[in-house]
């Protein structure tokens, strides 16, 4: 379970890394939103150095993010800070995340680590966004909607890997494929709970639906690549 959870960490600080790039780069910021989104890219290292532990060639992203972190200021600031290097480091990650589509044991699970870098990686990008206090209020509806169309076609994945099982072999992975669809379920309903209430979106709920979606696709993870 721990070796299928630091995997699906590729995909889920790829996708956050290359989202926080984005708003970094285009988004309407002001000196303060920029300081504090630059304050939480030890957020991602973290990430990263965990899944250095599987693939030590990803400390060269630990390292280009880093040298990244360490130029720009974590205060009220306008500077953009070395982009380009932040832009290798996304290079590498996806490069990182397409070696692990290429390896996967089948075509199901190619697939669900390409739509684990969309559930994930919006799910962390939104829960770093919204503890940096941004006010890119579009972000707070297109983010949980990506994840949710992610979840989706994640959950569709089940068809094809269940079709090709033999009795036995469905019984026995039966009890993991549903409680790992209870919690992508209970996970979006989480994530998405300041849409259906119209409410503000709260960190706490956020933190909550990201460990649930963690060990949810961590589940899927383990089945598609057994």
């Amino acid at each position: 379970m721990l070796n299928a959870l630091i995997s699906v960490l590729v995909p889920m600080a790829a996708g956050a890394q290359l989202i926080l790039t984005l708003v970094l780069a285009k988004g309407e910021i002001c000196p303060g939103q920029r300081g504090r989104i630059h304050r939480l890219l030890p957020v991602l290292l973290v990430l990263w150095l965990l899944v250095a532990t599987q693939h030590l060639y990803v400390l060269l992203v630990v390292a280009l993010t880093g040298y990244f972190y360490s130029q720009v200021k974590t205060g009220k600031t306008r500077q953009e800070g070395p982009l380009k290097i932040l832009y290798l480091a996304n290079v590498l990650a996806g490069i990182t995340l397409l070696h692990d589509v290429l390896t996967a044991p089948n075509w199901i699970a190619a697939v669900m680590m390409v739509l684990s870098c969309l559930l994930l990686g919006t799910m962390a990008a939104h829960l770093l966004l919204t503890v940096a206090r941004t006010r890119l209020q579009a972000f707070h509806r297109l983010l949980p909607v990506a994840g949710i169309l992610a979840a989706m076609l994640l959950t569709l994945c089940i068809v094809p890997f269940t079709s090709g099982m033999a009795s036995s072999q469905l019984q026995d992975t039966l009890q993991l494929i549903l409680v790992c669809f209870s919690l992508l379920v209970t996970a979006v309903i989480i994530w998405s709970w300041h849409l259906l209430t119209t409410k503000s979106v709260d960190r706490i709920q956020l933190a909550i639906s990201c460990l649930v979606l963690l060990t949810s696709v961590s589940g899927f993870h383990q089945l598609y690549f057994s």
